[in-house]
C-alpha cells in the first residue's frame, strides 16, 4: 500500500518526484498490459467465430475433430 497523504508531506521534494514517477510508470506499465490483454481477447473472439463461418456449419468442435 502507498504512503498516505501525511507521509507524502513528510517526505522531501526529491523523494516526492521520485514516487511521483514511480506511480506514473506503474500505472503506464499495467495500462499497457491490460490494453495487450484487450486486443488479444478481441483478436482471439476475432478468429475463433471466423474459423466457424469457413465451416459453413453449425457443427460443435468434438463432432468435427471426431469426423462425423
Amino acid at each position: 500500500m502507498g504512503p498516505s497523504q501525511r507521509q507524502l508531506r513528510l517526505l522531501s521534494p526529491e523523494d516526492r518526484i521520485i514516487y511521483m514517477k514511480w506511480l506514473r510508470r506503474s500505472l503506464m506499465l499495467y495500462s499497457t498490459a491490460l490494453a495487450l490483454l484487450v486486443m488479444a481477447m478481441v483478436a482471439n473472439h476475432f478468429f475463433a467465430s471466423a474459423s466457424s463461418e469457413v465451416a459453413e456449419d453449425s457443427m460443435h468442435t468434438a463432432a468435427i475433430a471426431s469426423g462425423k
